[in-house]
């Protein structure tokens, strides 16, 4: 008799952990040439707010996904979004009441 396995979530652990609203970090790496791949390159530890969470099918499995509004981008003079696995994303903070409401995972109103 062979077993079935429950589908889970990439990620959905990690995914149960945030809420809209947090403070998360994680690292990106930047190659600024062909020579950074065979030498090495430098990693960056970036910071952000979360402002959605979300489940996203890649490659035939759901993946758990975050839109992130990056905090210590210098070089960037305007305000975007930016998708990351949940599994990538390390909690700083957890977010506080918006709206007088604890629960923060709708910010729209």
């Amino acid at each position: 008799m062979a077993l079935i396995e429950q589908e889970r979530v990439f990620g959905g652990r990690q995914l149960k952990k945030l809420s809209i609203g947090d403070l998360v970090a994680w690292t990106e790496w930047n190659f600024d040439s062909e020579t950074d791949l065979v030498a090495g390159a430098d990693k960056n530890k970036r910071f952000g707010i979360i402002s959605d969470l979300y489940i996203e099918k890649r490659a035939e499995r759901d993946v758990a996904m975050a839109k992130v509004i990056p905090m210590n981008t210098k070089t960037e003079k305007h305000v975007y979004e930016k998708q990351i696995f949940a599994t990538s994303l390390k909690l700083v903070s957890k977010g506080g009441k918006i709206g007088g409401e604890t629960n923060n995972r709708s910010i729209s109103e």
